[in-house]
């Protein structure tokens, strides 16, 4: 009798374990797409923030370029004059580095 009961005890043990398996494979699932789900969320926010502040950056720049372009004009008219102005040397230095800056951030 004993050894009747064994493939008995058996198939009794494997039917909540193949249930269980079952169940345990529907909760890893939901698990994984609720991750994908958040990393999805979480990835695509930054990259429009993150070229949001680059054109912003950008536009810094432009305008910074822009203000002492107009500046060393009006100090280029002083030393037409004959009036040197102690800092255009520095001006059209950083205009340089400006325009540098902004050709490399415009490239593809």
């Amino acid at each position: 009798m004993p050894a009747r009961l064994v493939p008995l005890l058996l198939i009794l043990l494997a039917v909540p374990v193949v249930s269980q398996q079952d169940n345990i494979q529907a909760r890893i699932n939901q698990r994984v797409e609720r991750r994908e789900q958040r990393t999805s969320q979480v990835v695509a926010a930054p990259q429009i923030d993150e070229r949001a502040a680059r054109l912003q950056a950008l536009h810094h720049d432009a305008d910074e370029w822009s203000a002492l372009s107009v500046s060393v004009q009006s100090d280029l008219q002083q030393l037409q004059k004959g009036m040197l102005v102690k800092d255009l040397n520095e001006k059209l230095r950083k205009m340089d580095k400006l325009s540098k800056k902004l050709r490399r951030d415009i490239e593809p």
